[in-house]
């Protein structure tokens, strides 16, 4: 026969010492909930950090080769660089870009006739044209619609229609546009080995703007003293500047420095470029998309989030001695 100590020892759980149990256990769940979280938004900013790095990575190396074999001849009045803030920034009015540049010089690059230099395909020369193009549209159809994103694009025309019809003008755009601005982007419908047609090749997307800085040394003699000092000319609506052209006796722009490395236009005009710097800001898909549908209530909202979900990329370049 059992005693009544022996009954009370095989007793189950008393109500408050379940609802201490489940107290517990929310505790820890509500933690690992918690910690998941931390880790998922620290895996997807990690992730679209990555992404934006890479899309950087493709535009950027590609500009820098390009501006490293710039071409400029001395002592003529031809045009070999115009650069020119977009007159209408590409996107739409709810994701317009901040910033953005027409850009065209000439470059001695690797990837002429389509990677086909040296082969029959090569008809001499070595001097393309080069233009860059931020635009906003579908990167595959070449078209404006739903699946719309910031495309950057680099256009190639290889040195043959360069030096028949480009090289040796005094209006470097025109002639580029009567050439080769017209015919377009490359799309899938239109890219192939044995298209000869110079059209905008994609690069890469996302590129919510980019800007160009020319470094020119600027000369100012005082007295006996000649001093040479860098400065620096930003393309942009916000910046210190328009334009931007190179022609082989003159440097034509518009700006005006001032502040730390102020200088007037006139000063400008004379002095050197000696260097460039792209800057860019890549768009994380999720802020790209919601960009596309979200109101925000005033500027200052947008910027925030702007800041939030974007990446910063620069590289700067020293241009071959002119």
């Amino acid at each position: 026969m059992k005693s009544f100590s022996q009954i009370r020892n095989n007793k189950g759980f008393t109500l408050i010492e379940l609802m201490v149990a489940m107290g517990i256990a929310i505790i820890i769940m509500a933690m690992l909930v918690g910690i998941t979280n931390v880790a998922m938004g620290a895996w997807q900013r990690s992730r679209a950090e990555v992404r934006a790095s890479r899309q950087a990575k493709a535009m950027l190396d590609v500009m820098a080769k390009d501006l490293e074999c710039l071409v400029v001849r001395s002592g003529n009045v031809n045009e070999w660089l115009f650069a020119r803030t977009e007159q209408t920034m590409p996107g739409t009015s709810n994701d317009r870009s901040t910033n953005a540049a027409e850009f065209i010089f000439f470059s001695a690059a690797s990837d002429r006739y389509r990677g086909g230099a040296g082969t029959a395909a090569d008809q001499g020369g070595d001097v393309c044209t080069v233009s860059y193009k931020l635009a906003y549209q579908d990167p595959l159809e070449g078209l404006d619609n739903s699946n719309s994103t910031f495309v950057f694009y680099r256009q190639l025309v290889d040195p043959r229609p360069t030096f028949d019809t480009i090289l040796g003008t005094t209006d470097l755009r025109t002639a580029f546009m009567a050439t080769a601005g017209n015919n377009g982007f490359e799309t899938r419908n239109t890219a192939s080995a044995t298209n000869t047609k110079a059209k905008y090749d994609f690069v890469c997307e996302n590129v919510y703007q980019y800007s160009i800085t020319f470094r020119v040394d600027v000369t100012t003699v005082s007295g006996a003293t000649t001093t040479v000092r860098p400065t620096r000319v930003t393309l942009g609506q916000n910046a210190n500047a328009s334009n931007v052209r190179l022609f082989g006796n003159r440097l034509e722009t518009d700006a005006v420095l001032s502040g730390a490395m102020s200088a007037t236009n006139a000063e400008i005009r004379t002095g050197r470029v000696s260097g460039a710097e792209v800057s860019i800001t890549v768009l994380s898909d999720f802020g790209l998309n919601q960009l596309k549908t979200r109101k925000f209530a005033n500027a200052d909202a947008k910027a925030r989030f702007l800041a939030e979900h974007s990446y910063q990329f620069s590289k700067s370049v020293n241009l071959p001695g002119m």
